[in-house]
């Protein structure tokens, strides 16, 4: 199963409308980047994960396994920071020009659980939204250009596709005894350069095949289409977005305007 997949279900988030979710998801990551305080982001993170889990309603292994890469990245930059903190405090480990201090901690385990709540939000959205219903509400909503609507479409369809597709090359390989097989970094870089010739040229066919069938359909040929289904808005997807628009709103008004919370200084 590739980690990207959009998952059918009838969660509250599968039900809403794409260009919604996609303003809701834009919001959030305005609101969580405006304060750099650990329990601030903490919070957030403990809410969009109990959205995931509970309202989205993505299974625990498939988050865990959507997310897991992004936790090693994370982590890299939470120690990264206490690391190289460049504004002192109270030292809490040093070992010759490797030194951590309780600022340098605190902020690194902020921007931590800021990555993952932005992850988290991209895995709500890309597990919960039909690639297909999200080009059609763009084009219905947002009035995007139909054009530009397939290109994105496109797009979002190759993507999990390549994914299964670097899975077969790699068991094809394997069967054939063929590239590295060790879990060193040399070996697995290797390994990922003998798969990206035949991953190359199965992009090269897949966009051969579907600019032809675009030209045989007459694809681009009249400024509008016809419309198959009708996109329309529920009212609760726009009062949920509304809520997190204030909630927002107060979090810029508390930390920017009025100067208040924790301030990034490093």
């Amino acid at each position: 199963m590739a980690r990207f997949n959009y998952l059918k279900g009838d969660s509250f988030f599968h039900r809403m409308d794409p260009t919604w979710k996609l303003v809701w998801n834009f919001v959030l990551v305005g609101t969580i980047i405006l304060n750099f305080d650990v329990l601030y982001a903490g919070l957030w993170f403990l809410y969009i994960l109990l959205l995931a889990l509970f309202v989205a309603r993505i299974p625990p292994k498939q988050y865990l396994r959507s997310i897991s890469f992004f936790v090693g990245i994370a982590l890299f930059i939470a120690v990264w920071h206490s690391i190289y903190y460049p504004w002192g405090g109270e030292t809490l480990f040093e070992w010759g020009p490797i030194r951590t201090t309780r600022d340098g901690l605190i902020e690194g385990f902020a921007a931590f659980f800021r990555v993952l709540v932005i992850v988290s939000l991209s895995i709500i959205f890309t597990l919960t939204t039909d690639p297909g219903r999200m080009v059609e509400s763009l084009i219905q909503v947002a009035r995007v250009p139909y054009r530009l609507g397939y290109t994105m479409y496109a797009t979002l369809r190759f993507i999990p596709l390549y994914e299964n597709e670097a899975q077969v090359v790699l068991n094809a390989h394997q069967i054939r005894g063929v590239g590295e097989t060790g879990k060193s970094l040399r070996s697995r870089i290797r390994l990922t350069w003998s798969m990206m010739v035949p991953l190359l040229v199965s992009g090269i066919r897949r966009a051969q095949a579907a600019a032809i069938a675009m030209d045989s359909r007459g694809f681009g040929a009249y400024e509008q289409r016809t419309i198959l289904r009708r996109i329309q808005v529920a009212r609760a997807d726009q009062i949920f977005v509304f809520i997190h628009v204030i909630i927002g709103g107060l979090a810029f008004y508390y930390y920017i305007v009025l100067g208040y919370g924790a301030h990034y200084i490093g």
